[in-house]
């Protein structure tokens, strides 16, 4: 895998061909959206909408919206949006203990209450723990089968933009449904399995089409086979390290 030309630094949405720019500036406020030279649509016209019409297409799996989100966006401080997840999935994994009587709450009395919650420490290891089993199980196993197995890239992509780095921040950022998770704390706990288990569901549907944004001449079977394969690895680890901090 090879990183991206400087000179490529942008994809079209629609095909995902590289692209020099997304659009000419005439200055005065008037720019011209440019076409894409293999497919003639317009290059991206998510620049032009509104962030939450984005996020709603992103939350709906849109792989034109995700493309946008990850190679024709900005987006810095990956580090302050993985503690986010982090924390939300920690919170609800330290809620749903509470209610199943797994923990011991700390006495809410105590001078240092949010210091000495050790538990939501161990949860927030736990945590990271999973998102980074899947990550680097799943990019492991990408970069393997490319070199055992290297696919028929069609004439409308481009090889040169495969890049290691966009698959590890594609996984990354499509796990945003961990965010979801916390309407089992607003909703209740009383079917909190069967809602965990579909968000998880969610979360790998996502990571299935990030990957397919990534690996657009792959075999969608193959995808879905290596992304299963490492959320499958993912629940193990995540299940001895749960039984190591917890004991159940």
């Amino acid at each position: 895998m090879t990183d991206r030309p400087k000179q490529l630094q942008f994809r079209c949405i629609n095909c995902g061909r590289g692209a020099s720019d997304l659009f000419k500036d005439y200055n005065n406020g008037i720019i011209k959206m440019k076409h894409c030279i293999q497919c003639s649509a317009v290059i991206d016209k998510y620049i032009e909408y509104d962030p939450v019409v984005i996020s709603l297409d992103i939350l709906l799996l849109n792989r034109k919206a995700l493309r946008h989100v990850l190679f024709n966006s900005n987006i810095k401080g990956y580090w302050k949006y993985i503690i986010l997840l982090l924390m939300f999935d920690a919170f609800v994994k330290l809620t749903l203990q509470r209610a199943k009587g797994e923990i011991t709450p700390v006495n809410p009395t105590y001078i240092i209450y949010s210091a000495t919650e050790w538990d939501f420490y161990k949860n927030c290891l736990l945590a990271s723990v999973e998102l980074s089993s899947v990550v680097f199980v799943i990019s492991l196993l990408v970069v393997v089968f490319s070199q055992i197995h290297v696919p028929a890239i069609s004439s409308k992509e481009d090889p040169s933009l495969l890049n290691w780095k966009d698959i590890v921040r594609a996984l990354i950022l499509s796990n945003f449904g961990k965010t979801l998770v916390i309407l089992v704390v607003l909703c209740g706990t009383q079917n909190s399995d069967t809602f965990i288990q579909l968000i998880k569901a969610y979360i790998c549907a996502a990571n299935v089409q990030a990957l397919r944004v990534c690996l657009p001449s792959w075999n969608s079977a193959i995808v879905i086979a290596l992304t299963v394969t490492g959320h499958l690895s993912s629940a193990c680890v995540t299940r001895y390290i749960q039984i190591y901090l917890f004991g159940s």
